[in-house]
């Protein structure tokens, strides 16, 4: 079902709006990549998943964390990178077999406080609570240890995503943020034996008003990060403020190639349009009532 916000996306795409951008970036010879971000992988939606990498495989340039960061990346064809946040036992139980049969790389953002954990153990704390509740639905277990290591040995990234999930924008002790980054990364290091090199910023939330999230992300060892905001990356890209596409297993095809194929960006332009123009016209009533 097409939800309300993507009638927008669908109207560019079949306007052609994503084909004219593939055209010109073609000819300038300028590498653009992409971002999906999958969470759960549910076994009713594995024919629409199967679908969606189906087209990355065939209609786009599949490339790993590593081959974009190091300049991997192709100029005739858009360039994608498959992402999944938080957790879930989907991933071992059904989304590396799919990956693995079109072979496609992909990078898996872990919050390490969730592997190992079932929804019948003792409780969290409550900021954990949340997101205990909705990886470990119906008493299904959540990723265990051995399952990230089974994705690492089958060749995919894993990544950091904070400890338990906090909102990193609301957070204004630097301590704990510290605290969070650092103890997840070394939880999944250790889990691994191997260095975490990315992050994604739960909920997306990139933005601190008192503290620079980008300056512990380099103390602590990432080289690069990844938000939920939609947008094309290139060259120019900030490392730590990656864009990302937010799609979804379950979501129809055609909205999905409406997402992965940039006709989301002239969607939010005009809503940022929208905004200023709003924001211009109280501005003016404001001054009038003074008058």
């Amino acid at each position: 079902m097409v939800r309300k916000q993507d009638y927008l996306s669908l109207c560019f795409y079949y306007l052609g709006y994503s084909s004219i951008g593939t055209i010109i970036f073609r000819l300038k010879k300028i590498p653009v990549t992409r971002f999906a971000t999958f969470h759960d992988i549910r076994p009713e939606a594995l024919e629409k998943f199967e679908e969606k990498l189906k087209f990355l495989c065939f209609r786009t340039n599949v490339v790993s964390m590593d081959d974009f960061f190091h300049g991997r990346l192709s100029s005739r064809k858009l360039n994608t990178v498959i992402t999944f946040d938080d957790g879930y036992k989907g991933w071992v139980s059904y989304a590396v077999q799919l990956l693995n049969k079109f072979k496609l790389p992909a990078t898996f953002f872990v919050s390490s406080a969730f592997a190992g954990l079932s929804s019948d153990r003792e409780p969290e704390p409550s900021r954990t609570q949340s997101l205990l509740k909705r990886v470990c639905r119906g008493g299904e277990t959540c990723l265990s240890v051995e399952d990230l290591r089974s994705i690492d040995r089958l060749g995919f990234t894993i990544g950091g995503h904070t400890l338990s999930h906090c909102n990193l924008s609301e957070i204004k002790d630097r301590t704990i943020i510290r605290s969070e980054l650092s103890e997840d990364k070394n939880r999944l290091e250790r889990s691994i034996g191997k260095n975490v090199n990315y992050f994604a910023y739960p909920s997306g939330k990139c933005r601190n008003p008192w503290i620079d999230l980008v300056e512990i992300l380099k103390e602590v060892g990432y080289k690069g990060a990844v938000t939920t905001e939609s947008g094309a990356n290139n060259s120019e890209t900030h490392p730590y403020l990656i864009h990302r596409e937010l799609t979804d297993a379950a979501m129809p095809l055609r909205v999905f190639k409406a997402r992965i194929s940039g006709n989301n960006d002239p969607v939010r332009l005009l809503r940022r349009l929208a905004l200023e123009l709003g924001k211009s016209s109280e501005s003016i009533s404001a001054k009038s009532v003074l008058i």
